[in-house]
This record gives C-alpha cells, structure tokens and sequence, in this order.
C-alpha cells in the first residue's frame, strides 16, 4: 500500500544525549554489535544487539536501541546496515562511533503484553511435557534447566535436615533430662550419705553421689557441645536454603521476563517481515522504530539480571552443595565425638566407684523408720 504523504520522525526518539565511543577491533576485525534499521525502509540504525566478551560489550557505552549516526566521523544517514557494517569493517584497528542514546524508561517496555507472555512462561514451566504438547506450548528451551534441578534437591535435602534437627533436638532433651536425674540421684545419696551413721555405708552413699554428680556434669558438657552443631544444621536449614531457594525464583522470573522479551522482539520482526514482503509500509518502522527499539533495550537489560542472577545461583549452590557434603559429615562427626566421650566419662565414674559389696543395716542407719 502505497501513501501520497511523508512520515515524520517519532518525537519521542528525538531527546536523547549525542555522543561518541572509541572501539578497539578484536582478532576477528569485529567491535561486537548487530545493527538494525536504515534506507530504505527506516530513516534510522540503531543498535540491535551487543553481544558478550566483545569490545563493545566491555565497553559498555552502546547498548541496544541506540541510534547510529556516524561512523569515524562519517554520517550514516540515509545509509543501509550494510553500508554501516562496511564503514566499520573498513576501519584496521580503532572505530569510533557516533550516536544518540536511545531516550525512554525501560517501563515503557513492560506493556500488558509482556506480562502476559511471562504468566504463560511460568504457566509452561509447571506442567508436563504432555501436556504443554497436547496445548501446543513450546517448552524446549524451559525444559532441562538445571537450576530448576537443583531447586528439586534443595526441597529433599531440606527435608533430611529437618528430619537430623528434629531427632537431635529430642535426643537433647532426652540427655538433658537425664543429667537433671544424675542430680537429683547426687543429691538423695549425698543427703543420705550424710545421715548414715554405719561408715562403710555413708562413704558408699557418697561416693554414688559423687558418681552420679559425674553423670551430670558430663551430660551438660555434653549438651554444650551439641548445642553449636544443632545450632549450625538449623541456621543451614532455616536460612541458608531458604535464602538460595529464593535466589533460584528471582532468577526464574527473570528468566521468564527475559524469554518474555525475546519472543516480543521475534513477534515485532515477523510484523516487520511480514509487512515488506508485501511491499507496504509499517508505521512504527517509517517513524524510527521507536517502540522496537525500546523493546530491544529492555531485553537487553533483562538479559543482564538474568545472566547476574544465574551467577549468583550458581555460587550459592556451590557452595550449598560444598556445605551440604562437607559440613554435615563434619557435624555428625563431632555429634559421634561428643557422645564418644560423654559416654567414656560416665564409664570412667564407674569405675572409681569401686564400693560393692558394702554391707548396710537397714534397720539401724539412716534408712530405718523412726517409730
């Protein structure tokens, strides 16, 4: 379709701040951009992509959606993307760029549309591949994710732990209860001990009591060494899961917001396709392709917090899992450890109460029954 009047400019691609950057080629001869736009359909290139490890990438001046208006000096308007992939090619060493930022806030980006997209990322993340088939959802590159995975061995290795502090904190109170008995055991024999009037018999009752006294004193030395590893497979449980398992969902969703973007901009390219194969002209491409650019932008900036977040994932889990293996071989050590010695301890008390066979009147110490 054919129009009898001129298209101008989207005013809202007209305020950004001109500049220029310096680029060293890499060993290929490339600076590491794609470009888009440009005669005859767009009155303006513009940055489609930058992609990683590239000079610039490193550079970080560049970034999607922003205009290109000069190559070494030299104005590209009225140029075609190739013309402008030739002047940089042309150049040995160093290129320098002219261009216009690209001026919008990145939440012009985040229409209804790409809400929606996410919900069915997400919606498609949750159910079978049978499913998602039979629905005709496409989930190839949602499928496999290992940090997905790793989720799934989060939730099992957080059910072992809980199931180690569970048991511990009541093996715990067991031996606490069973010191506080030692005591008060001590305590009776110490006080009837002191009542005895047969000898052997007050000595004997003593010395059960200072045993038992043992019992208890190596019970809380006991506890006390328990107490920083219960506390240790807590805080594992209850914060450091917790806390890599919520890292794993932000980087899920911005995956999803990523995935979101890159299937808008494949929508928009096939709008564009579509559109000069039959030799008519798109309005948004005509005006500088504003709103595309912006979408390029924001994908752009998607990608960059899921590639930090996926780092961020992974360093977790490495050391999650570095933790998980080592720590907990470690903690039942001490915890074998400490009941080792609680129990030599105790056996060690026995043996110094070396008081059987003792001979004691019933009837005539401090046991007997006063009439």
């Amino acid at each position: 379709m054919n129009y009898d009047y001129e298209f101008e400019l989207d005013p809202r691609s007209l305020g950004g701040k001109p500049g220029s950057v310096s680029l060293k080629k890499d060993k290929q001869n490339l600076i590491g951009i794609s470009i888009g736009g440009g005669a005859p359909l767009c009155p303006c290139l513009y940055v489609v992509q930058v992609f990683d490890n590239t000079p610039a990438a490193k550079d970080g001046t560049l970034q999607a959606g922003d205009e290109i208006v000069g190559v070494n000096g030299k104005s590209m308007k009225g140029k075609t993307k190739v013309d402008v992939a030739r002047a940089i090619q042309s150049q040995k060493e160093i290129v320098t760029i002219q261009y216009v930022k690209l001026h919008a806030d990145p939440k012009e980006g985040k229409s209804l549309d790409i809400i929606l997209k996410k919900v069915k990322h997400k919606m498609v993340e949750n159910i079978s591949s049978g499913t998602a088939d039979a629905l005709g959802l496409s989930r190839a590159i949602l499928c496999n994710d290992g940090l997905v995975k790793k989720l799934e061995e989060l939730e099992q290795n957080s059910f072992i732990y809980k199931g180690i502090v569970e048991h511990s904190k009541r093996l715990l109170q067991s031996y606490f209860q069973m010191s506080n008995l030692h005591k008060e055991l001590g305590d009776i024999f110490a006080s009837i001990g002191v009542r005895e009037l047969q000898p052997n018999a007050s000595e004997g009752f003593a010395i059960f009591a200072e045993c038992h006294r043992g019992f208890n004193k190596s019970g809380f030395d006991f506890l006390k060494k328990m107490k920083p590893m219960l506390s240790d497979l807590n805080t594992y449980l209850t914060k450091a899961i917790p806390d890599t398992k919520l890292t794993i969902q932000k980087y899920l969703d911005a995956k999803f917001e990523y995935l979101s973007y890159c299937l808008k901009v494949k929508e928009m390219d096939d709008e564009e396709y579509g559109y000069a194969a039959l030799h008519e002209s798109l309005y948004r491409v005509e005006t500088g392709n504003y709103d595309y650019r912006v979408v390029l932008r924001c994908r752009q900036l998607a990608r960059e917090r899921f590639a930090k977040l996926r780092s961020d994932v992974l360093v977790k889990l490495e050391l999650l899992d570095n933790k998980h293996v080592q720590d907990l071989v470690f903690q039942l050590q001490k915890m074998l450890e400490a009941m080792t010695t609680y129990h030599n301890e105790c056996e060690d008390e026995l043996s110094k109460a070396t008081i059987f066979p003792i001979e004691v009147d019933l009837c005539g110490g401090a046991m007997a029954r006063d009439d």
